[in-house]
């Protein structure tokens, strides 16, 4: 029996220490010592976010059985108080999490005959071969065209077999759909703008991701992909959503077969796993979600939402934030991601302090759709932010109405720039009519404002206590949002040259610089509440 490298112990998953150093760590230590590092430090945000899917369906698994002595857990016991126990305690109970390890420890070897760790013995037989330029998710390099530029010689393609586990997982995740023979289907977590809750430190991101009310049926036994016992050799294959947690968290969305030369994996064989129609499965917890009416009488559907490259995260908080009591209105129907309806429960229960500062990481892979056939992946992004988390309580509901309304109120701004840009272009002595199709000065315009009062409004999110006064919080970030628009606008005015200022006639206007500024400003102005001309920092005419 060719068994080698067991993911339990052998050091494989990227973590940071308090010293900002990085190191690997085998799964057992990633958990019981997770209180001792900051977060997973992996090759991408994406790779990350794989990795904690791992991690959370064991944690699932070994609480669904043993209590933290180890000792079977008794039936009808409650998850949340499990949960409290060991937030409580600020470390995994390491009995149970022992003896599971004990259990299940040939389910865990990365190289084995029989059950090799989140592989196929099927894609083995029948899979495409594939290089492991196309497994490295920094790479996705395809095996017909060569990456421009690269991070990697080709030295750097055969992987160690922890590199090789780490992307084995991402892999599955989020591969394309280019294989053939037949096209795999996409993947679930490719469909998905990820979102986490993140932590002081590992442990505690862990634990609040970790929804302990989660599963919709409670007695069903957790099964992960690993302890599957006749894993199935079809390729393609329709199932059930999943509606446990172990078991979605670990969907083998492709079959996958690692091939390695000595001590490293060289290439790989893959075709399609499993797949469901479901889009609308709510029992995923890491993920934004899209309402939408086909018609205005219709009942609401609903979608994984696609991460939007042209927003900022902040830009996004009314769909992190939305809550069951906020979900209708006349327009739309939004849903709230399970982690974060998760955090809301924990403070309403009074399981987590209302002054805890959460952190919101979002992540995804970006597809190229112009290609359906095969969607090559184009990026991975990231972004976070963080506030205190009685934001998400019953008391803060008026504060999350104003945040998205100040949200807002940054978009119409970024559209006054994109008509004062217009406008300007139209005094130099653009011709509007034969501009139509070329509108990236505009959006490299709008694009400068959003880079411009990013760090600002992030900031203020992170400082905003609703424990103050609403009014002044407003205040002050309009303040500062009014004056970047201003000084930005008379930036461009400026450059535009002083030719501009009496203008050009354009359709029997005429259209300059000054106008088209005066217009600016005043919009801004109107905008963003009115604060005294000390805090106007010389905006006034």
């Amino acid at each position: 029996m060719d068994r080698e490298f067991n993911l339990i112990d052998e050091p494989w998953i990227c973590v940071r220490m308090t010293d900002c150093k990085t190191k690997e760590v085998g799964l057992r230590d990633a958990l019981l010592q997770s209180h001792t590092y900051t977060e997973l430090a992996g090759e991408t945000k994406t790779q990350d976010f794989a990795v904690l899917r791992l991690m959370l369906a064991v944690i699932c698994t070994v609480f669904s059985r043993y209590d933290t002595e180890g000792s079977d857990l008794e039936l009808g016991s409650d998850p949340v108080d499990y949960w409290k126990a060991v937030w409580d305690s600020g470390t995994f109970p390491e009995a149970p999490f022992a003896r599971y390890f004990s259990e299940w420890k040939d389910r865990f070897w990365l190289f084995d005959s029989d059950y090799p760790f989140c592989q196929s013995k099927a894609a083995k037989e029948k899979g495409n071969p594939i290089s492991t330029a196309k497994m490295i998710g920094t790479l996705f390099e395809s095996n017909n065209k060569a990456r421009l530029f690269s991070d990697r010689n080709q030295a750097g393609r055969a992987l160690s077999y922890a590199e090789a586990a780490r992307w084995l997982l991402h892999l599955n995740c989020f591969d394309d759909i280019a294989a053939k023979n037949p096209t795999p289907k996409r993947t679930w977590c490719g469909k998905l703008s990820l979102v986490a809750l993140t932590g002081r430190n590992l442990f505690e991101t862990l634990m609040l991701n970790y929804c302990a009310n989660a599963d919709s049926v409670r007695a069903l036994p957790k099964m992960p992909a690993w302890e599957i016992h006749e894993p199935s050799s079809e390729f393609n294959r329709q199932i059930v959503p999943p509606n446990e947690q172990a078991a979605l968290l670990t969907l083998q969305s492709r079959k996958i077969w690692l091939c390695r030369e000595g001590d490293a994996v060289n290439a790989y064989r893959l075709a399609g796993g499993d797949w469901f129609e479901e889009d609308a499965h709510f029992d995923e917890q890491m993920t934004l979600w899209n309402g939408y009416r086909e018609k205005p009488d219709a009942p609401t559907q609903f979608k994984p939402k696609r991460y939007d490259t042209s927003k900022l995260i902040w830009q996004e908080f009314g769909s992190i934030s939305a809550l069951a009591v906020e979900q209708r209105d006349a327009r739309n129907f939004t849903r709230p991601a399970g982690v974060v309806e998760w955090m809301h429960f924990l403070v309403k229960k009074k399981l987590l302090r209302r002054d805890y500062h959460v952190k919101i990481c979002t992540a995804a892979v970006i597809y190229d759709f112009k290609q359906a056939t095969s969607l090559p992946v184009l990026d991975t992004v990231s972004d976070t932010i963080s506030f205190h988390s009685n934001l998400l309580d019953d008391a803060g509901a008026a504060w999350r109405r104003m945040i998205v309304n100040e949200v807002g109120k940054c978009e119409k701004a970024a559209g006054y720039v994109y008509l004062l840009y217009k406008n300007l272009q139209l005094a130099s002595g653009r011709r509007d009519k034969d501009e139509k199709e070329s509108q990236s000065g505009e959006q490299d315009a709008k694009r400068e404002y959003y880079a411009r009062i990013d760090r600002e409004f992030r900031l203020w999110l992170d400082r905003l206590d609703p424990d103050s006064d609403l009014e002044e919080a407003v205040g002050a970030l309009e303040a500062v949002l009014r004056r970047i628009a201003i000084y930005y606008g008379r930036e461009l005015a400026a450059q535009c040259g002083g030719q501009t200022v009496f203008g050009r006639n354009s359709d029997n206007e005429i259209v300059s610089s000054a106008e088209a500024l005066n217009i600016f400003e005043g919009s801004v102005k109107k905008l963003f509440s009115d604060t005294d001309s000390a805090e106007n920092g010389g905006e006034s005419n």
